[in-house]
């Protein structure tokens, strides 16, 4: 059987004309594309400077980035001498029985041309383990060194007894038993007084011709061994001599308190003049040195002239000027075992044996007797016992 196959068309007239426009019209319009391509491109620069501006931006950002990674594989000198280690001594031969080494004629060479090696000549054998690094303190620390010796201070404005010793990080007893002045009155400071400062906490006594190292101790309840052995106390053996008029510290030594007694009205008392047992503040103000051994007082701090009030009813048994340090002061007597003492008043509206109530006006903050400043020195006494004030005040 014969199977015929279909043979191709010849392309046709109609195929041959279209292709040869199609490349009539569409070579022109390439060219004239491409011509107009390039001549925007070299005629009209100024169109390219955003783009050229932000890849020369990119450019750089590239380049310092690889340099940054470049220069990181570097090693400089202060890097080498920094990846040093420490000599560590190890228990080689050549020590000692307490495993102690000596290094015999160490030298260390640093060898550029072999990655920083350390070569030793020594006789003992040491091995490095530990970075010697420096650490970044930018602050001096000066330690707090002791006073080799009995020093004084000046009295400023606003000091008291207990803002000098914890200057001098003594206690507060301290500095009122080196002074007779500050003892007699240590809540009484005055501006350009001289103060004592003892190196050590204790007791400062002034030798008299009846003293001896034990009757000192014993009077300041400490052993004497602890005067004689004060290195302050510059006493010499065997006999460790002492004289009248020299100066002794009693490290750790006590004195008794004694109270100061103002002498009060002793007349009549008014009817009906008594107080009901509740206080109040007798001043508005911040309280500026509180209640301790020395100052068995609070002080208020208020401007001068500032009404003080009385705490609570009573009479007054003493109003005016004393010699003690509290300058211009009023004692009110409750008439049921309690007394207070309002003292450095600039001024007082009240008279001896007059009645007052609780909350009238007695008189002005101020600034009399041994004071640094205004303020109200307030103390409460119970049967002349000297009380905290703020154990009565709400």
């Amino acid at each position: 059987m014969e199977v015929s196959h279909p043979t191709a068309k010849p392309l046709g007239q109609a195929g041959i004309t279209s292709l040869r426009r199609w490349l009539q019209i569409g070579i022109p319009r390439a060219f004239a594309w491409l011509a107009t391509t390039i001549y925007g491109l070299t005629g009209d620069w100024r169109t390219w400077l955003p783009l050229g501006a932000r890849t020369s931006a990119h450019l750089a950002v590239i380049v310092v980035a690889l340099l940054a990674i470049g220069l990181s594989n570097v090693e400089w000198p202060a890097q080498a001498a920094a990846g040093l280690s420490a000599p560590v001594l190890s228990a080689s031969a050549g020590g000692d029985e307490k495993g102690e080494h000596t290094l015999d004629r160490a030298q260390v060479v640093l060898d550029r041309s072999s990655n920083h090696q350390l070569s030793l000549n020594s006789a003992s054998t040491y091995n490095y383990s530990q970075a010697i690094t420096r650490l970044a303190q930018p602050h001096t620390i000066i330690p707090e060194r002791p006073r080799l010796d009995v020093v004084t201070y000046t009295v400023q404005a606003g000091d008291t007894v207990q803002s000098i010793a914890a200057q001098f990080g003594l206690q507060p007893t301290t500095i009122m038993w080196a002074d007779s002045a500050i003892e007699d009155a240590p809540d009484l400071l005055q501006i350009g007084q001289q103060v004592t400062i003892l190196p050590i906490d204790g007791v400062y006594h002034q030798v008299t011709e009846e003293d001896t190292v034990e009757s000192i101790a014993e009077k300041y309840k400490v052993e004497p061994e602890a005067i004689i052995t004060c290195s302050y106390n510059h006493l010499s053996p065997p006999d460790y001599a002492i004289r009248p008029g020299m100066r002794l510290i009693a490290p750790g030594g006590e004195k008794p308190y004694v109270p100061k007694v103002v002498t009060v009205y002793a007349g009549s008392v008014p009817a009906g003049a008594q107080g009901t047992g509740q206080f109040q503040w007798p001043v508005l103000g911040s309280i500026t040195q509180g209640y301790w051994y020395g100052h068995r007082a609070i002080d208020i701090g208020a401007s001068t002239g500032s009404a003080v009030l009385a705490a609570d009813g009573g009479f007054v048994s003493f109003a005016g000027w004393t010699d003690l340090g509290y300058g211009y002061l009023i004692v009110i007597d409750h008439a049921n075992g309690f007394a207070t003492y309002y003292a450095h008043l600039s001024g007082f509206y009240v008279q001896t044996g007059q009645a007052v109530g609780r909350g009238q006006v007695i008189g002005a903050v101020g600034s009399t007797g041994w004071s640094t400043g205004p303020h109200l020195h307030f103390e409460v006494r119970y049967y002349d016992t000297q009380q905290n004030p703020r154990v009565y005040l709400p």
